[in-house]
């Protein structure tokens, strides 16, 4: 065997029997020396061995790979999660504090409504009248018993005009006032002009009369009377 600086020497004893076995498929394969079979053998050993690494190497390289393109997806999905559980939370504490702003409004108006019904309550029907100035037949509850109720209105001095439909109590005061700028000041059969002259409320008891054929405008002296007897 030829020793150079690109070779080593390695030396076996093995028995004869092994030899001339080994020398003989040697022969078979083709080789002309049972060294070259043996070099043959080695080199396909470590060739072997070689591919192996090799594809260990690009196994575990792609394995790193997936895994961490997995990881990667689990974190991103875990990201997004986590945001929108975040956006979630803040949704939740906005959505609460709308809740509880709302609750307290529904306590305050409860309150107020019950303030209103108490003082509704503690109210006589004339003082009420007093604030609203009139008060139309129509507008009242069902339960109430209107002649009695417009009688006692009559006794404590207000005003009970008796239509045609319905009948209407008006504060004294009020009426007063209401016939002094329809007679004396109001100058004009236009709607427009009454609501300004005798404001909302009076506006609402002039339709009524006039509607009731209880007033007559005189275009030439730009006046409005009633109609003789119709009202006191």
């Amino acid at each position: 065997m030829v020793i150079n600086n690109h070779t080593k020497e390695i030396k076996v004893s093995i028995p004869k029997s092994l030899y001339l076995a080994l020398e003989s498929i040697a022969r078979k394969e083709g080789y002309s020396t049972l060294q070259d079979y043996v070099i043959s053998i080695l080199t396909n050993i470590v060739t072997q061995a070689t591919l192996r690494d090799d594809m260990l190497d690009k196994l575990r390289i792609k394995l790193e790979r997936y895994i961490q393109d997995e990881v990667n997806k689990r974190t991103t999905i875990i990201e997004v999660l986590r945001k929108q559980l975040t956006e979630l939370y803040e949704r939740l504490e906005a959505l609460e504090q709308r809740v509880n702003i709302v609750e307290e409004l529904a306590r305050q108006v409860g309150l107020e409504k019950l303030r209103e019904k108490v003082e509704f309550k503690r109210k006589t029907a004339i003082e009420r009248l007093k604030e609203d100035k009139i008060l139309f037949e129509s507008k009242l509850p069902p339960k109430i018993q209107r002649d009695r109720f417009f009688a006692y209105l009559e006794r404590s001095g207000a005003v009970v005009l008796k239509l045609t439909r319905e009948r209407i109590a008006v504060d004294r005061d009020f009426w007063n006032e209401f016939k002094n700028k329809l007679l004396n000041e109001l100058n004009s059969n236009r709607d427009e002009d009454a609501i300004a002259m005798l404001g909302k409320v009076g506006y609402e008891l002039w339709k009524a009369l006039y509607n009731d054929n209880l007033l007559i405008y005189d275009p030439k002296t730009k006046r409005w009377r009633f109609v003789q007897g119709s009202v006191p």
